[in-house]
């Protein structure tokens, strides 16, 4: 909050408390950049009419939420939230099929389950458990430099961290679009 430039330090004088003036900054600063996202989300927005949300209020606010905090660059949360959209919506389906032993499945047990259905196919299945992985480098513990981890990733590509954890996000983004889209009518 201290890099204020001129034109910030030009807010401050029409009383902007300092918070609002970060604010203020920071949107001048990433503008532009979360209208990319937005647009690059909307590319993926199913084209039928309705949007369902099986899993109910917070599913709808897993998808809600994901999608914000990619459009802010919040990467690890629209990766978290996007994977729990998945889950959430999976689960839904499959206890509304009455199989209430399900009821606190892990997504590997509904993912078999929704399989043995004829739910998903095999490519489907594949895009989810490769966004199940990513989503757990984010949430668990990995060692530094072990295969697969932002960090090895970065090494042995060269590249940003943070440019792969964008990746990741927008990889864990298409899977949820795509049950978005499966969904909807």
């Amino acid at each position: 909050m201290n890099n204020l430039s001129s034109e910030d330090m030009a807010e401050e004088n029409v009383n902007y408390s300092r918070s609002e003036s970060w604010i203020r900054h920071e949107d001048r600063q990433c503008l532009q950049d979360r209208i990319t996202q937005l647009d690059w989300l909307s590319s993926l927005m199913t084209k039928k009419e309705y949007l369902t949300f099986p899993g109910g209020w917070i599913a709808k606010h897993l998808y809600e939420e994901a999608r914000y905090c990619f459009v802010y660059a919040q990467f690890l949360s629209s990766i978290t939230l996007g994977i729990a959209y998945v889950e959430h919506t999976l689960a839904s389906l499959v206890f509304c099929t009455g199989l209430s032993h399900l009821e606190r499945a892990n997504i590997s047990e509904l993912l078999r389950e929704v399989v043995s259905l004829n739910w998903i196919n095999q490519e489907e299945l594949d895009n989810i458990q490769h966004a199940k992985k990513l989503r757990n480098n984010v949430l668990h513990f990995r060692r530094p430099l072990i295969e697969g981890a932002f960090e090895y990733r970065s090494v042995e590509r060269k590249e940003q961290q943070y440019s792969i954890l964008e990746e990741d996000a927008r990889y864990v983004m298409k899977v949820m679009f795509h049950l978005i889209d499966k969904e909807a009518v």
